[in-house]
C-alpha cells in the first residue's frame, strides 16, 4: 500500500551497485525512419555501474555497457543501396541521477521515477557482410577517407552523452530493480559507416581499391552505366539507445541510513 509521496532530501549518503541486462538498438541512415526501429536489429546489452547518492534527489552514476547495433537495407522497402552493417560497442560514462519523487516507503518499499544525462566514451567498429564474411568498414574510407579533399579517416572510439529516464522498484531496505530507456547523443554520424557525404565511385575505386569501392555501393554493378556520384546516408544522424532491466544492491557501511545489521556486505535479506 503507498503510504505517502516523499519530496525532502535523504538524511544519508550510501553507494550502490547494479548489474544489468537489456537491449540495444540503432536509429540512423539505414533505419526506417529517424527513430525508426526494425525488431529484427534489436540485440542483447549488458552492464554494471556504482551509484553513489548524495541525497533524495541526486546520484552519479558510473556505468559501463557492451551493446551491439547493426542495420540492413534489404529490411526497407524504402532503399535499394545494399547497405548494410553491426558493431559491437563497449561505452564508459558518468551519468547525473534526478529523482523526480518518491511514492511509499523509502528505505523499505516504493517507487521512484527518474532522469538521467551525463557524458561518456564508446568504441565501435562498424563491420558489412561480405562474401559470407563481415569485412570492419572504416579502414577501407567507404566513403573516400584519407584521399585529399575527402578527409581524414573517423576515430572509433568518439564522446556520446547519454540521457534518458527510468523507474526505480525498491524492494526491500537492500535492494531494487531498475526499468529504464536511453538514447545516446552522438557527435559522430559514421556509427554505420555512412553519412550524408558526396562521394566518387571512380576515386574510391583508384585510391582506396576494389573492395571499398563495392562496398561503398554494392548496388552499383557496372560502373560506365551507373551514377558514380553519390551520397551514401541521408538526412538522419546516428543514435544509439539501451534498454535495461537492473538488479541494485546497496552496500553496507555507505551511509547513515545504509544497512545497520552488522553482517557486512552478505547477501540482502528479503
Amino acid at each position: 500500500m503507498l503510504s505517502s509521496v516523499a519530496l525532502s532530501p535523504i538524511k544519508g549518503q550510501y553507494t550502490e551497485i547494479g548489474l544489468s541486462a537489456g537491449a540495444s538498438f540503432y536509429s540512423g541512415d539505414l533505419s526506417p525512419s529517424e527513430f525508426g526501429l526494425y525488431l529484427n536489429e534489436v540485440h542483447p546489452a549488458f552492464g554494471a555501474f556504482a551509484r553513489f547518492n548524495l541525497n533524495k534527489t541526486l546520484a552519479l552514476r558510473l556505468g559501463f555497457n557492451l551493446a551491439k547495433v547493426s542495420g540492413d537495407d534489404t529490411h526497407s522497402l524504402n532503399y535499394n543501396r545494399g547497405l548494410a552493417f553491426r558493431s559491437n560497442i563497449t561505452e564508459l560514462s558518468l551519468l547525473a541521477e534526478i529523482n523526480l519523487f518518491h511514492i511509499g516507503n523509502y528505505e523499505s518499499k516504493g517507487i521512484t521515477p527518474y532522469v538521467f544525462l551525463g557524458a561518456g566514451f564508446f568504441h565501435f567498429n562498424p563491420e558489412a557482410p561480405f562474401d559470407g564474411d563481415y569485412v570492419a568498414l572504416q579502414p577501407l574510407g567507404t566513403e573516400g577517407q584519407g584521399i585529399p579533399a575527402y578527409g581524414e579517416p573517423y576515430q572509433l572510439t568518439q564522446v556520446a552523452f547519454p540521457f534518458g529516464a527510468g523507474l526505480k522498484f525498491q524492494l526491500n531496505e537492500t535492494m531494487s530493480i531498475n526499468v529504464e530507456l536511453g538514447g545516446r547523443k552522438l557527435l559522430t554520424d559514421y556509427l554505420d559507416d555512412v553519412s550524408d557525404t558526396f562521394v566518387n565511385y571512380f576515386d574510391i575505386l583508384e585510391n582506396n581499391g576494389q573492395l571499398a569501392a563495392r562496398l561503398s555501393n554494392p548496388s552499383i554493378v557496372d560502373p560506365n552505366d551507373a551514377n558514380t556520384i553519390y551520397t551514401r546516408g541521408g538526412e538522419y544522424k546516428d543514435w544509439y539507445f539501451i534498454s535495461s532491466f537492473t538488479l541494485c544492491f546497496r552496500l553496507a557501511g555507505s551511509g547513515r541510513n545504509a544497512w545497520n545489521n552488522g553482517r557486512g556486505l552478505g547477501c540482502p535479506t528479503f
